[in-house]
């Protein structure tokens, strides 16, 4: 290959990088404005409750909630320096697995090869049906998130799962459930499954699912990277 060829590649691959890495960055912004404002009205809260109390603030107990958000940002801080410091597609998903895990009460992280979906690494499966390989085609949900790269939500309110889901893909009673692809280059490569306090049982559901999606996809960009360098080494070698 020529060296003005490769040259042209290394950029593009290090544009398309600079991008996605931008891209994390602004969710992660958002996300961190609105754990810092949900964390400064608890905190508005508490002091106007002190006041109409005739105390002060301080008197009042630490708000589990404003601590809970603080322990959530730095567990997704840590979750997502490991996926930075994985340097190979199964050290990403499995750092994956593992910061997905600490945000959700049942993990399952599985691969798509072909037409079957394959069990890569699970948490929180102590009781029940645990992961398994499954055919694709055989399970609706599944079926749109592999061929139309769509992020399903599951209810433990839906009247039945057969032939939606399969068993270890049900979420238990007050919880609520997320299938979320992981695209790279295009392609669904792998399925997280995360399982949690339902939205309509936790008012703070939503903090945890944002975390999760906000894995997942910095997760998928840097499946990205590490392909697009890889395909970049490969080029680059000398025949």
């Amino acid at each position: 290959m020529a060296d003005a060829t490769k040259i042209r590649v290394k950029d593009a691959v290090d544009s398309f990088v600079a991008r996605v890495r931008h891209n994390m960055d602004v969710h992660l912004d958002i996300l961190v404005s609105d754990l810092t404002r949900a964390a400064e009205e608890d905190i508005a809260t508490r002091t106007a409750a002190a006041e109409r109390q005739g105390g002060a603030a301080a008197t009042l107990p630490a708000s589990p909630n404003a601590a809970a958000r603080l322990d959530l940002l730095a567990a997704l801080v840590g979750a997502m320096r490991l996926l930075d410091e994985a340097e190979t597609l199964r050290a990403i998903l499995d750092a994956l697995a593992r910061g997905v895990s600490a945000e959700a009460s049942r993990t399952a992280v599985m691969l798509v090869d072909g037409d079957t979906v394959r069990r890569f690494a699970d948490f929180g499966y102590a009781v029940g049906p645990r992961p398994a390989d499954v055919p694709v085609d055989s399970f609706s949900a599944l079926a749109r998130a592999v061929n139309e790269k769509q992020r399903i939500a599951l209810s433990s309110a839906a009247a039945s799962f057969s032939g939606e889901v399969p068993a270890f893909l049900r979420p238990a009673t007050g919880h609520s459930g997320l299938v979320i692809p992981v695209v790279v280059g295009g392609n669904v490569v792998s399925l997280v499954y995360a399982e949690g306090p339902d939205r309509l049982t936790s008012p703070h559901a939503s903090v945890w699912i944002e975390a999760i999606e906000l894995l997942v996809r910095h997760a998928s960009s840097r499946l990205e990277n590490v392909t697009s360098r890889r395909t970049v080494e490969v080029l680059s070698t000398p025949n």
